[in-house]
């Protein structure tokens, strides 16, 4: 606009208070049009070349897709096009200038002064499209000119057919969850309208450049949100929110392997705030997909004894377990729990800290069980109970103890709890894993006095299981029970753990 004002007024006060002489002399208009037909000629070529060092730096700093949006851009070709035509007209007018002159004054001058107009304007034209060019170089600016290409159509548009079938099986959130790992949509990365989003947030990490980076994955964020809030969500809104989790968690992977804990964070909170959005509007399946993300970056954290990160991971893991289950979302209720299993496992191979984190997920996942059982989600509690069975199963095979027992104490919690809320089925389940864990603590490398302890709780857990069983008339579970304690009797009998004989080796208690 500021621009476009000097021009015009610059174009009057040439057209009126220009010397006369610049008119009425062939040889001076001559003269004057052919310098300002040559500096035409080399401001755009500096232009030209300027442009292409901004693109080059822009694109080295960002992105090579960076070239697609001067492509698209049309100040660069209007640049070119208005000193194209000013040129050409200078170059006719000189060429034809006796002849002009020749036709009367009148048409002399005003060829003349559209010459020059034509010129000024070219001139003044450099000025919005300088600016245009400093506003492209801003990080924002480039990841909001690629944002307005991200939409479901053009997301859709580049998904691999065999993909599409694996999109139309995403409504199923069981399969969506089992399957989330290795059936993904698949899409051409060149004609992927996330990617270049993606690869300057890749970029900013690299430079450690965490405005740019934060500012990528709010626009991604902001995009998740708004099509989960739009009221509509069906298989084409599935792929693309598979597709989208698909590219922050390949974020997320890479920033902990390069132990970057802070860009970390950042993805995982968005993947949070993502999944948080879908709580709200009871979409599980993208429960179930975020929740599956951050357990992925969570493992590989662990693996590169990234603390902070397991904890947030877990805590928000958590808080999205413990909502669901409140608000009667089985299915993701049951994703939460299946994950936390999953982390506290890894966890418990790392360190002394890493096992205290999993007698705390254990005590996560015992509170998110009791939660479903009171709002009758049959899914979440099996989930919790196998979760928890897992981990005492693993802690006793790796020489654990301490943190076996602890285990053991919340399956028989949890299993007492769902045999009143007439869960029978999950307690028959709880004393199943009592037997194993106790007959894995036998036959792994534990002292007698490890062994003999993790035995003495199992049995005790039986025991009120059978003793609460009979009271509530449940046989089938009295039975399980029984079975159980008789054979965990066997074992002890056979090893004479009683007698303090060392099983393999004596070890201390971890």
């Amino acid at each position: 606009m500021v621009s476009g004002s000097l021009i015009l007024i610059s174009s009057f006060i040439l057209y009126y208070f220009s010397p006369a002489f610049i008119y009425k002399s062939i040889e001076s208009t001559r003269f004057v049009l052919s310098t300002l037909v040559e500096s035409e000629a080399t401001v755009i070529a500096i232009v030209i070349t300027l442009t292409l060092v901004v693109l080059q730096l822009t694109a080295s700093s960002y992105s090579t897709r960076v070239i697609d949006i001067f492509e698209d851009s049309p100040s660069i070709w209007l640049i070119v096009g208005i000193y194209i035509i000013a040129i050409g007209y200078g170059l006719t007018v000189l060429n034809a200038i006796d002849a002009i002159h020749a036709s009367g004054i009148l048409n002399f001058e005003i060829s003349v002064w559209v010459a020059y107009f034509l010129g000024i304007f070219a001139f003044g034209a450099l000025i919005p499209y300088l600016l245009g060019s400093l506003e492209i170089m801003k990080s924002s600016t480039v990841v909001d000119r690629f944002a307005e290409r991200i939409t479901n159509e053009n997301i859709l548009a580049g998904v691999q057919e065999s993909e599409k079938i694996v999109g139309a099986d995403s409504n199923d959130i069981s399969y969506s969850y089992i399957y989330s790992d290795i059936m993904r949509p698949v899409i051409d990365t060149e004609s992927d309208p996330v990617q270049p989003v993606i690869d300057i947030i890749h970029s900013s990490m690299m430079k450690y450049d965490y405005g740019t980076m934060r500012y990528g994955l709010n626009v991604l964020e902001n995009y998740m949100m708004a099509t989960l809030k739009n009221g509509k969500f069906e298989r084409e809104e599935g792929i693309v929110v598979k597709h989208i989790f698909t590219h922050l968690e390949r974020v997320g992977k890479l920033a902990a392997s390069r132990d970057d804990e802070d860009s970390v964070m950042e993805v995982v909170i968005t993947i949070y705030l993502i999944g948080k959005t879908a709580m709200e509007n009871k979409i599980e399946s993208v429960v179930g997909e975020a929740v599956n993300s951050i357990k992925n970056i969570a493992r590989l954290a662990i693996n590169r004894e990234m603390v902070d990160i397991r904890a947030a991971a877990t805590d928000l893991i958590g808080e999205i377990g413990r909502w669901t289950a409140q608000n009667e979302l089985d299915f993701a209720t049951s994703v939460a729990v299946n994950s936390l299993g999953i982390i506290a496992i890894d966890a418990a191979k790392h360190a002394q800290r890493g096992l205290e984190e999993t007698v705390w997920m254990g005590g996560t996942i015992y509170g998110i069980g009791k939660l479903a059982i009171t709002q009758k989600l049959e899914q979440s509690v099996s989930s919790a109970v196998n979760s928890m069975g897992n981990m005492g199963r693993y802690t006793a095979r790796n020489d654990l103890p301490k943190t076996t027992i602890r285990i053991v104490n919340y399956l028989s919690n949890l299993g007492t709890a769902a045999l009143e809320s007439e869960f029978s089925k999950n307690t028959n389940d709880v004393a199943e894993y009592l037997w194993e864990i106790g007959r894995i603590a036998v036959w792994s490398e534990l002292s007698v006095l490890a062994a003999h302890s993790i035995l003495k709780h199992a049995k005790e857990s039986l025991e009120n299981i059978r003793k609460r069983a009979k009271e509530l008339e449940v046989k089938e579970t009295s039975l399980a029970a029984q079975s159980s304690l008789e054979k965990i009797n066997k074992i002890i009998k056979e090893k004479s753990i009683h007698d303090g004989e060392k099983v393999r080796y004596k070890k201390k208690l971890d």
